[in-house]
C-alpha cells in the first residue's frame, strides 16, 4: 500500500506524487535530469534492466519484509525514489510512506512508527533544530539512512540514542544511483560498505564509478584518497578554492571539519560568488578557524538570522571567509 502524506494512495489529492508514481510503475525506465553539483547539467536515462539490478539489491540490503514500513521525503521525480523507496517496496510487498511536508515528518514517525526511513541531509540539518526534534521516537527503526550528499558530523549518533538499530550515510549519484557505498562512521569522509557489484576507479585522485551492469563510468567530480578498505573523501572538485596568491587549496567540507572541531555544534560551508560562506551554530573560535588555513583566509564578516516557525530560516551565525 502507498499513502501520501497520510492518506491511501486512492484517497490523496496529489496528483503531481500520484503522476509520478504511475509513471515509474508503468515505464519501469526512468529518465532524470541532473542537478550539475559535479559539472554540467545533463540528462540520464536508465533502462528499466537496469533499475530492476538495482532495485533488487536495494531491497536486500534493506532486509525489507512484507510487514516493513517505509517512509521517505525525497521526492518522487529523484532517481533516489526509485531506487531506495518505490520498487525495493514493491518487491517486499510493503507499505511505503510518501512524505512532502518536511514539518510533518517527525509527527509522521511518531505515529506510523516506520522500519525504514530515508532522508537527505539538508534536511536533516532543518529538522534537528526544530522544538519538537526531542521528541522523535526511532525505537521502531531498522534502518536509518541519509544521504546522499555529505552528512552532518554526529548526525548517525543522534539517530541511533533516538533508538534506530542501523544508522548510515549513503553514497550514490543521478548518474550511478545508491547504493553505491554507505559508512556507519560519524567520519562521513571514509566510505568502507562499497557495494560488491560497483566498479571504482581512481585517476588523478578522482573518483569514477559505474555498476558493473553499466557501460559508461562517470567522474563524480569528487577527489578521494584510497583507503584499505574503500576510499575517503577529500572534497568536491567543483567546490573547491585557491587561497591566495600561494596557490593552496581548500574544500567547503575541510572548513566544515575545522568548525566542529573549534567549538561549533554544526556547520554548513558554501561557495558564494568566490567567497566561502560558513554557517554555524555554537561559540566558533574564529580566531583559531583564521590561522587554522594557510595565507589569505579572513573572517570578514558576523550575523545573526532568526528562526521562523516554518524552518524556513535558522538561527545561525555567517562567517564569510575571503581569499
Amino acid at each position: 500500500m502507498i499513502y501520501i502524506d497520510g492518506l491511501e494512495y486512492i484517497k490523496s489529492d496529489n496528483e503531481y506524487i500520484k503522476t509520478a508514481i504511475n509513471n515509474h510503475l508503468e515505464k519501469m525506465d526512468v529518465t532524470v535530469n541532473t542537478s550539475g553539483t559535479t559539472g554540467h547539467p545533463r540528462t540520464i536515462h536508465h533502462t528499466a534492466e537496469s533499475i530492476k539490478k538495482i532495485s533488487d539489491y536495494n531491497t536486500d540490503f534493506f532486509e525489507l519484509k512484507s510487514n516493513s514500513k517505509m517512509l521517505t521525503l525525497f521526492s518522487p521525480k529523484g532517481i533516489a525514489f526509485t531506487t531506495m523507496a518505490l520498487y525495493p517496496c514493491r518487491n517486499a510487498g510493503c507499505d511505503l510512506f510518501i512524505e512532502t511536508k518536511v514539518n510533518k515528518y517527525i509527527e509522521r514517525v511518531n505515529y506510523i512508527k516506520p522500519t525504514h526511513t530515508v532522508i537527505l541531509p539538508s534536511l536533516y540539518n532543518m529538522l534537528s533544530r526544530h522544538k519538537s526534534w526531542e521528541d522523535l521516537d526511532l525505537s521502531s527503526c531498522e534502518h536509518f539512512g541519509i544521504g546522499s550528499d555529505f552528512t552532518p558530523v554526529g548526525a548517525l549518533t543522534d539517530f541511533r540514542m533516538k533508538g534506530a538499530k542501523k544508522a548510515y550515510s549513503i553514497y550514490g549519484s543521478t548518474e550511478v544511483p545508491p547504493l553505491v557505498a554507505t559508512t556507519e562512521s560519524d567520519n562521513h569522509y571514509t566510505w568502507e560498505g562499497i557495494n560488491p557489484n560497483i566498479d571504482i576507479e581512481i585517476k588523478n585522485s578522482e573518483l569514477s564509478v559505474k555498476w558493473k551492469h553499466q557501460k559508461e563510468w562517470w567522474s563524480s567530480g569528487d577527489l578521494v584518497e584510497e583507503t584499505y578498505r574503500g576510499f575517503k573523501l577529500v572534497g568536491r572538485k567543483l567546490n573547491m578554492f585557491k587561497l591566495g596568491e600561494c596557490g593552496n587549496r581548500v574544500y567547503p567540507e575541510q572548513v566544515e571539519k575545522v568548525a566542529i572541531e573549534l567549538g561549533a555544534t554544526r556547520a554548513l560551508c558554501r561557495k558564494v560568488n568566490e567567497k566561502c560562506h560558513l554557517y554555524y551554530t555554537g561559540d566558533l573560535n574564529k580566531k583559531a578557524l583564521k590561522s587554522s588555513f594557510t595565507f589569505g583566509l579572513i573572517v570578514k564578516e558576523v550575523m545573526k538570522i532568526e528562526v521562523d516557525d516554518n524552518l524556513r530560516k535558522v538561527k545561525r551565525d555567517q562567517c564569510i571567509l575571503d581569499f
